[in-house]
């Protein structure tokens, strides 16, 4: 495990688990004393702050599994093929789990 990567992903982990518990409290509507258009921006403003703790949920489980895959030697390591994750790419996304090939044709599979 190499000090800088570790400490770049362990950093970037407690970030995002630090913004999802600051956008973990959704604000609620209070539909007695608005009208409608103040009612609407605030449906809104809760769904925003919905999708939002959602996406950090999941980049927190993908760093977690980050962070795991690092403790057992296989954070440099592409999951699907088992060459080396380029270190640009692993400072660029923390998170990821296979080399550039790989992703690319995942995503071509995916599509």
């Amino acid at each position: 495990m190499k000090t800088m990567e570790a400490t770049h992903l362990l950093k970037t982990y407690r970030d995002v688990v630090a913004r999802l518990q600051n956008e973990a409290a959704v604000p609620t509507a209070d539909a007695a004393s608005s009208d409608f258009l103040d009612l609407a921006q605030s449906v809104e403003h809760q769904e925003l702050a919905r999708l939002t703790a959602t996406r950090l949920a999941e980049r927190a489980k993908r760093l977690h599994t980050a962070l795991t895959r690092m403790a057992d030697g296989e954070y440099e390591v592409c999951s699907e093929c088992g060459t080396s994750i380029p270190r640009k790419r692993l400072l660029a996304i923390p998170d990821a789990t296979t080399c550039v090939a790989c992703q690319e044709q995942l995503e071509r599979a995916g599509s």
